[in-house]
C-alpha cells in the first residue's frame, strides 16, 4: 500500500469515526461504540508495555482501577472537577506504575507477570475491604458526569462518544510518536534482546521505568473515562479479567502494532455483547471459551493477529500485481 493510499484510508477512517454516531442512532450501539473506544485506550496502553517493550504485565487492570477510583473519589469527596480528575487519575496511575516498575527492573517473563498480578490483586482486596472509602463490593455510584460547556452536555451516549473518540485519538497520536521515535526503537531493542540492548548503550532500567509510567498513565486515563461514563464502578475493575480483556484484544488485533488494539477492542467489545445473548440461552459462560479459542487460533495460525494477516494479504496482492 502506497503512502498516498494510507493517508486516504486514514482520512476515510477519521471521517467515518466522526459520522458514525449520527449514522447509527440506536443508543445501545452507541453505548458499545463508547465502550470500545475506552478499551482502545486501555488495550493500546497494555500493548505499549508488552507489545513494544516486551514487559509482560498481567496486572494492568491495577492502573485501570486506580484511574477510575481516583477520579471518582476526587469528584465525590473533594469536589474536583471531573475534567481535571481524568488527568489526575492518569497521573496517580502513572505514579503507581513508576513504583511498580522499580522492583520489576530485575524481573522478566513469568516472574514479572506474577509480580504484576499480585500488585493488582492487592489493590482489588483493598478496594473490597476499605468499605468506608470505596463502599467495598457495592462499588461507588452517583459519580458526577463530565460537565458540559458551550451548550453541550456529556450525559448521553452520542455526546460522550466524541469525548472517548478524542481521548482515543490523543492516546494513539502519542503512541505513534513514541513508537516511531528513537525511544520506540530502544523499546523494541529491549524487547528483542535486553543484554544486547545494554551492550550498545541503551539504559534499559530507565526505559523500563519510563514505559511503565507512560503505559500506566493511559491505563488510568481510560479507567477514569469509564468511571465518568458509567457513573458506577466496582472492585471488579481491578480483576485479572480486565487485564485478560486487554491482552485478548491486543493479541487478536495484532501485538506490537498501533492498529491491532484498535481492531481487537472494537471487534471483541461487540462480540462480547453478542455472546451475552448466547449465554442467556445456554446458561453457560461461553465468552471465556470463545476468547480462549480465538487466542489459540491466533497464536497457531496468525501470529501477527488480524492486522498482520491483512498486511500479508496486501503484500501478496501487491506482488501479484507487479508480476502481472
Amino acid at each position: 500500500m502506497t503512502g498516498g493510499s494510507k493517508k486516504l484510508l486514514w482520512a476515510f477512517g477519521a471521517a467515518l469515526a466522526l459520522a458514525l454516531p449520527w449514522l447509527i442512532s440506536d443508543r445501545y450501539i452507541q453505548h458499545l461504540l463508547v465502550t470500545s473506544l475506552i478499551f482502545v485506550i486501555f488495550a493500546s496502553s497494555w500493548n505499549l508495555l508488552t507489545g513494544y517493550a516486551g514487559q509482560f504485565n498481567l496486572g494492568h487492570a491495577a492502573f485501570f482501577g486506580i484511574g477510575a477510583y481516583a477520579s471518582a473519589l476526587l469528584a465525590l469527596k473533594l469536589g474536583v472537577p471531573p475534567w481535571i480528575g481524568l488527568f489526575l487519575g492518569g497521573l496517580l496511575a502513572a505514579a503507581a506504575g513508576f513504583l511498580l516498575g522499580i522492583p520489576s527492573l530485575r524481573l522478566s517473563g513469568p516472574y514479572l507477570a506474577i509480580t504484576t498480578i499480585g500488585f493488582a490483586e492487592i489493590l482489588r482486596l483493598v478496594a473490597m475491604n476499605w468499605v468506608q472509602l470505596t463502599r467495598g463490593s457495592l462499588g461507588l455510584y452517583g459519580i458526577p458526569p463530565l460537565p458540559g460547556f458551550w451548550g453541550l452536555e456529556f450525559t448521553s451516549e452520542l455526546t460522550f462518544y466524541y469525548v472517548a473518540l478524542a481521548g482515543a485519538a490523543l492516546a494513539l497520536f502519542c503512541f505513534r510518536r513514541l513508537t516511531r521515535s528513537e525511544f520506540g526503537l530502544s523499546l523494541q531493542a529491549l524487547r528483542e534482546d535486553e543484554p544486547g540492548a545494554e551492550s550498545i548503550g541503551v539504559d534499559t532500567n530507565r526505559f523500563k521505568l519510563t514505559v511503565f509510567t507512560i503505559s500506566a498513565f493511559f491505563g488510568g486515563f481510560s479507567g477514569a473515562l469509564l468511571a465518568h461514563y458509567q457513573r458506577l464502578i466496582s472492585p471488579d475493575l481491578l480483576s485479572l479479567h480486565e487485564t485478560f480483556q486487554a491482552l485478548t484484544m491486543t493479541i487478536i488485533g495484532g501485538l506490537g502494532t498501533l492498529t491491532g488494539p484498535v481492531v481487537g477492542a472494537v471487534l471483541l467489545t461487540f462480540l462480547s455483547e453478542g455472546l451475552r445473548f448466547v449465554e442467556d440461552a445456554v446458561k453457560i459462560d461461553v465468552r471465556l471459551i470463545i476468547y480462549g479459542a480465538l487466542l489459540i487460533v491466533t497464536i497457531l495460525f496468525m501470529r501477527g493477529g488480524i492486522v498482520g494477516l491483512w498486511e500479508r494479504l496486501s503484500a501478496g496482492r501487491g506482488r501479484d500485481q507487479e508480476e502481472g
